[in-house]
């Protein structure tokens, strides 16, 4: 009887002692450099005009499918067009795209003069110390805007932000 050659690989690695296996790091491989959330268009284009015009960011890499811009030094958002990428453009947008600033109240009144569609006013949430409100790019997914307020529960992300310190 003859084994098929990727069989007799396949029985071989089985057979390899634990000892001879490379061992598992005993802790992750250090921070990362930065963040992509990584969205998917079916209007390409459409999205660019978007993110450029409107949010005022910068074309950071251009794969031609996918373009990568620059949030904040070390945050990007990545648009890729659903025809080459991983995943596809679809109607349910089950993920929010947060975008931190201290001027939550100036993005409202700049994206509402623009045409973009918001989910009310900013304001104080009632439930976390945050300030904000919620637009929706040109297909749908949900961009978060919102400050951290002063309050001991943001006083980790406050220090990370660079927020002034409470005297």
């Amino acid at each position: 009887m003859r084994i098929p050659l990727g069989s007799l690989v396949f029985l071989l690695l089985l057979a390899v002692p634990a000892w001879a296996q490379p061992a598992a790091p005993a802790s992750p491989p250090g921070r990362f450099q930065a963040g992509i959330t990584w969205l998917y268009y079916k209007d390409l284009p459409a999205a660019m005009r978007f993110y450029e015009r409107v949010m005022g960011l910068t074309l950071t890499v251009d794969q031609g499918w996918a373009k990568v811009y620059q949030v904040s030094p070390t945050s990007f958002v990545g648009l890729v067009d659903e025809t080459r990428g991983m995943h596809r453009a679809s109607d349910t947008k089950p993920v929010a795209l947060a975008f931190v600033t201290d001027r939550v109240d100036d993005w409202h009144r700049w994206l509402t003069s623009q045409g973009v569609k918001t989910r009310g006013e900013a304001k104080d949430s009632a439930n976390l110390p945050i300030r904000g409100f919620v637009a929706l790019d040109p297909e749908g997914y949900t961009l978060e805007f919102e400050t951290f307020r002063d309050d001991p529960m943001n006083t980790r992300i406050r220090g990370l932000l660079g927020a002034p310190r409470p005297q």
